[in-house]
């Protein structure tokens, strides 16, 4: 079950009216992160998303967090450990490579 949740937003969320109530920064379970680089978005929308992010930008971003403990930092490496054999089954697939 997870404990946190990070959701991407282009504009600011009235969290509050959402149902959520504001606790230490640090012990929150629900985070929101507004990015300065709209990339993430403009990325998801190029490739047709419209409910979610750019999936190796998005663990990137998490990656590069400021704030994150051991759970989350293992969580984040299986994470791109996976998107990894993804890019690379694909490759490999387009290409007809043996693996």
């Amino acid at each position: 079950m997870p404990y946190r949740v990070v959701a991407f937003s282009e504009q600011e969320l009235d969290m509050a009216a959402l149902g959520f109530k504001p606790d230490t920064i640090g012990f929150a379970g629900t985070e929101l992160i507004r990015p300065a680089d709209p990339t993430i978005f403009l990325t998801a929308a190029a490739a047709g998303y419209t409910d979610r992010t750019d999936d190796i930008i998005t663990a990137n971003t998490l990656l590069c967090a400021d704030w994150r403990n051991d759970d989350d930092s293992a969580a984040l490496e299986q994470v791109r450990n996976e998107l990894q054999f993804l890019a690379d089954a694909s490759y490999d697939l387009r290409w007809n490579l043996p693996s």
